[in-house]
């Protein structure tokens, strides 16, 4: 069960917090959005960009991925090997969107009914751009 990789419905962790960050990091997880909710339906404008995109991973209803059919895009592989963690991810966006139903490009922005994905950092503003675009059209 890929839920089972991420840290649904439970408070985040936060790593090496020294004492500057202790207080924002208290005041933070006390806010309503410091727990991840558990997104069921795509019936609202989503967007993800880079590792992010992997969060979308766990988005299942009845055992379904929701975001099966969706075309969409997130890390290459090029760009995960490159990073010192790749050996440590529990999962290839890449390969799961491939498993499980999707379409995975290598754009640097998809933008697929109420979904918006951004490949990387560089995407951040395209993706956001397209999200702005998508909610003022509803």
């Amino acid at each position: 069960d890929i839920s089972s990789v991420f840290n649904l419905g439970k408070p985040i962790d936060f790593a090496g917090v020294d004492d500057s960050t202790a207080r924002w990091v208290q005041e933070f997880s006390i806010k309503p959005y410091a727990n991840p909710a558990k997104l069921k339906s795509v019936d609202e404008p989503v967007c993800a960009v880079g590792r992010g995109v992997a969060a979308l991973c766990c988005a299942t209803e009845e055992q379904k991925w929701i975001f099966s059919g969706y075309s969409m895009t997130g890390p290459s592989v090029f760009e995960l090997l490159r990073s010192a963690e790749f050996a440590n991810l529990p999962l290839i966006v890449e390969d799961f969107v491939k498993d499980t139903g999707g379409s995975y490009t290598a754009s640097i922005k998809v933008l697929d009914r109420h979904l918006v994905t951004g490949q990387n950092v560089q995407s951040t503003t395209a993706a956001v751009n397209n999200l702005i675009l998508l909610c003022n059209n509803r």
